[in-house]
Formats: C-alpha cells, structure tokens, sequence
C-alpha cells in the first residue's frame, strides 16, 4: 500500500511539473498584429459643425504594413468593408491605407482639376487619398488602427 501511495505521489508531482510547461507553450502562441478600421473622411457638401461620425470605407482599399526598420513591406490586405486584421511579429510599422487611384478623365473646360506642378509640367493628382500611421506590435497583442481615405477633389 505504501508504494502504491508513493506512486500516486510521484505522478502527482509530475503533473504539476508538466502541467505549467503546457499552458507556457499554449500561450506562447498567441498572435500579434494590427486590426483596424478605415474611415472614409470625405466630407460630401458643406461639413456640419461638430462633423458626424465617420463611416467605415466601403470602397476598394489596401491596407499595406511595411517595417520601420528598413522600409520593407511585409503585409498588404485588400479589403472593401473598412476592417482589417494581419499577423505581424512585434516591432515597429507604418500602416498605409492605398485606395485604388483610376487615370482620371482629361478636365473639361471650365471644370476644376487638382493640379500639380512638376518641373513645368502639370499632372492630375488623384483624387483618393489615404493615411499612414505609425504603430508598435507588442508580443501578444494586437495594436489597433485607425486609418482614413478622403476624396480630396471635393471641396
């Protein structure tokens, strides 16, 4: 009975001892990243004073992550309901919203183009635009984001 006892004590012990290793190596994969929203920040006709809530952006967009670092993208997500979720190992990113910028059509006469100069040279800016924002991943977390993407030709 006695070495039975001393058995059962054994296995006890080892359990306890095995059993805190297990849950060290459960945790220790949990992911880290970025999850976020974009925003569509274009203000459509005269702007309310204090401005309403911005929606979500319900275009097409990417969502590009790209390492402090040394510059190198390591993610990218297209979305086109305004929400987004990447794995990344922790560090530091720049986070872009990229809406998709189609050639515009040529202005018209009397219509107002945005314009830029570029060594004499007029070009057409895109209208869309968006956002970088800079983030720290932290091990087991992920950092949430807030990006936008604006209509910039509407005044």
């Amino acid at each position: 009975m006695r070495k039975l006892l001393t058995a059962l004590a054994m296995l006890g012990v080892v359990a306890l001892v095995a059993a805190p290793a297990d849950a060290k190596k459960r945790h220790s994969h949990k992911p880290s990243g970025v999850e976020g929203v974009v925003l569509n920040s274009t203000c459509a006709g005269a702007c309310a004073e204090p401005p309403p809530p911005e929606p979500a952006y319900t275009g097409p967009v990417t969502v590009t992550v790209q390492r402090v670092s040394d510059g190198q993208q390591v993610a990218s997500q297209a979305i086109s309901d305004g929400h987004f979720r990447m794995r990344l190992k922790r560090g530091s990113y720049d986070v872009s919203s990229v809406p998709p910028n189609p050639e515009p059509p040529p202005c018209q006469p009397g219509e107002m183009c945005p314009l830029a100069e570029t060594q004499g040279a007029a070009i057409v800016q895109p209208c869309m635009q968006g956002e970088t924002t800079r983030v720290q991943v932290r091990r087991h977390h992920f950092a949430h984001v807030e990006l936008h993407v604006s209509n910039v030709c509407i005044v």
